[in-house]
């Protein structure tokens, strides 16, 4: 018979293994909640219920994401120019709103701030050949009445700056305010004589622009965009498409290039923003209309 005081430390790993096992798969089932599995249809791959995501933060107690690719921890930089990223929250007029979310809490900004909130893109969103992804989040603001003068991104994904390489949605800085999608190739790509923007022909401009878009303080606006066919070898046009609550707004159809230095890419989040955010999600391939429907509809 063997000797109990030498099986007892395995039998106590192994306990200890199985509660963390059991711990994740209550995390990511949490996490995986937020749609219902039938809502999605034909985008149902296999037993996955979220095929395809990459990246996710709910909000809810913490701005830290639940489900990531990579680190999945908020960082804040002093400034756009993001030189140094400090682990967590260290901008005031940021907060946990809690049970105000379209699920559980919420992410509040009360405040505009120079201070930049971003997560990595590392693992969650990296330029390929043939690039696809969706970028899905809600808001509740009323952009005319809440935000402070000027220009205002509530997200921006880019490794330089706002048009050079970048996607990110804004509202723009005259009132009414506009919400417009951006999608902006290498700077040297789409813009190689580096002309002024504000001499760019608008009709040119690599954005869907929506007027009136109807975002309200009492209620949540769901926001999605995708695309597909970004950095096509053979130079075919590629695709985004700007969604709000499940409503496609437009597209922007051109070849688009992009290239990252894996490093230094951010998922930014908040820049100048005043109003509510919540469940944040990122998929690494193009989601179809009807699931973006759904998800809308899923609230």
């Amino acid at each position: 018979m063997p000797d109990s005081s030498a099986i007892r430390p395995a039998l106590i790993l192994i306990g200890d293994s199985l509660i963390r096992v059991a711990t994740m798969a209550v995390v990511l089932a949490a996490s995986l909640s937020v749609i219902p599995t039938s809502a999605w249809g034909d985008d149902l791959s296999g037993d996955a219920p979220l095929p395809g995501l990459r990246f996710h933060a709910r909000f809810d107690g913490t701005a830290d994401a639940v489900v990531a690719h990579g680190d999945g921890r908020i960082f804040t930089a002093e400034s756009l120019e993001r030189k140094e990223l400090m682990p967590g929250i260290h901008r005031t007029g940021v907060l946990i709103a809690q049970g105000q979310g379209v699920h559980g809490d919420c992410l509040r900004f009360t405040d505009k701030s120079p201070k930049v909130l971003c997560y990595r893109t590392e693992e969650v969103l990296q330029p390929t050949p043939d690039w696809s992804g969706t970028v899905s989040f809600w808001l509740r603001l009323d952009p005319d009445q809440d935000l402070a003068p000027g220009y205002c991104d509530p997200i921006q994904i880019t490794d330089k700056s706002w048009n050079n390489a970048s996607l990110f949605v804004d509202f723009d800085k005259d009132l009414p305010r506009d919400f417009r999608l951006g999608v902006f190739s290498d700077l040297s790509y789409w813009n190689p004589e580096n002309i002024d923007w504000e001499q760019w022909p608008i009709a040119k401009r690599p954005m869907v622009t929506v007027k009136a878009p109807g975002f309200r303080r009492d209620t949540w606006t769901h926001v999605a965009f995708t695309f597909k066919g970004i950095n096509d070898k053979t130079n075919q046009p590629a695709t985004a498409t700007l969604f709000l609550n499940g409503q496609s707004m437009g597209s922007i159809v051109q070849p688009m290039q992009f290239s990252w230095d894996a490093q230094k890419g951010v998922i930014m989040i908040g820049i100048e923003y005043i109003g509510d955010m919540d469940e944040l999600m990122i998929f690494d391939r193009e989601l179809s209309a009807d699931a973006i429907k759904s998800q809308a509809q899923g609230s």
